[in-house]
């Protein structure tokens, strides 16, 4: 759970956020070749443009604050379009971020980056985030891939509409992907495939959301959905349909947070409320070294990291097998239903069927 340089602009997330204007009808096509600039091209651009980079390395970070801008990269591989880091740039919050989408101040509040959309990169080796979106709405991220970036592969901050599509990422010491403090996110993350994080997606007090037919394989936990004590309680997430399997991987404590070690969790509801998590399957998610918490599905109060109880949660129809200390593990607060699951081993009993 740690907190990088979005802090400041965290504090700002009350700020009402106005809606962006539509794109313009007469749309043009930017090429981008190796040894030119992804950002020149996105200066250059209008709504509706269409910037299509070629394949080679990049090495810069590249900020959008116009809306309807679509990047289109040559794929997500090292023969693709790959975007590294550049030392010494200011952009994106001196270079920590590959891609960052940062909303506009308005009279009128927030004027939020609308309608980008990312496609076919690799995004490799900042020490902040892979892509990071701040005030963004309906932002498409597709068959991407994130890879080594420190904290976050791909995250999303106060924003509504993001759709984290096909993507994989991998490395970060946070979270593969993210979506956080927004308390309308209405987020939708299908088809991606996480790796060798802290968390494999990590949604944190936001409200709103589906995430479908992922995959979250080797890492401290595979999904978290977090209720840290913020205004907006994570709520109506339908958590369903995913493969979420050995999940172990060791992270130790969090210094400053108060926050544990973590290893061998497959999908935890942490003080989140009003939640579905139905028809995934969740095999072997076993801790890798001493940890208050591990097992397949876990729901558990926040009260000690400032939240609330786990309640009104539906566990339904899930597949869990093989986890430790249990398949399904319960603190026994608040109230949750759990139905038709298949499982060996509860804690309590009585949670399997």
């Amino acid at each position: 759970m740690r907190r990088v340089f979005v802090s400041a602009v965290l504090a700002a997330g009350a700020v009402a956020l106005t809606v962006g204007t539509a794109p313009v009808a007469s749309a043009t096509t930017i090429d981008v070749q190796p040894g030119q600039s992804i950002q020149a091209a996105v200066n250059k651009a209008h709504a509706g443009d269409v910037i299509v980079v070629h394949p080679g390395a990049y090495h810069e970070s590249v900020r959008i604050s116009k809306n309807f801008i679509t990047i289109r990269g040559s794929g997500d591989s090292k023969s693709g379009s790959v975007l590294e880091p550049k030392a010494g740039t200011k952009r994106c919050g001196h270079g920590s971020a590959g891609f960052c989408l940062i909303g506009r101040k308005a009279k009128t509040g927030i004027d939020p980056v609308t309608g980008t959309r990312i496609s076919g990169f690799l995004v490799k080796g900042f020490h902040g985030f892979g892509l990071f979106a701040q005030f963004a709405k309906n932002t498409i991220v597709r068959h991407n891939s994130f890879q080594d970036n420190s904290d976050y592969g791909a995250a999303a901050f106060t924003s509504t509409g993001t759709r984290f599509l096909y993507n994989r990422a991998s490395g970060a010491e946070e979270a593969g992907i993210y979506v956080g403090d927004s308390p309308k996110a209405n987020a939708t993350v299908v088809g991606n495939v996480v790796t060798g994080n802290e968390f494999g997606f990590f949604f944190r007090d936001a409200a709103v959301g589906v995430a479908r037919n992922n995959r979250a394989r080797g890492n401290c936990a595979g999904f978290m959905v977090l209720n840290s004590g913020a205004p907006t309680v994570p709520h109506r997430w339908t958590i369903q349909l995913n493969d979420v399997t050995h999940n172990d991987k060791k992270c130790p404590p969090i210094a400053g947070e108060g926050f544990p070690p973590l290893s061998g969790t497959g999908i935890f509801l942490l003080g989140a409320r009003n939640n579905v998590v139905q028809h995934n399957t969740v095999w072997s998610n076993r801790p890798g070294e001493t940890t208050p918490f591990g097992g397949g599905i876990r729901l558990e109060s926040s009260k000690p990291f400032g939240g609330t109880n786990a309640g009104g949660n539906v566990i339904a129809h899930n597949q869990a097998y093989r986890n430790k200390p249990a398949d399904i593990v319960w603190d026994g607060k608040g109230t949750n239903k759990f139905l038709a699951n298949k499982c060996g081993h509860s804690q309590p009993g009585g949670l399997c069927h």
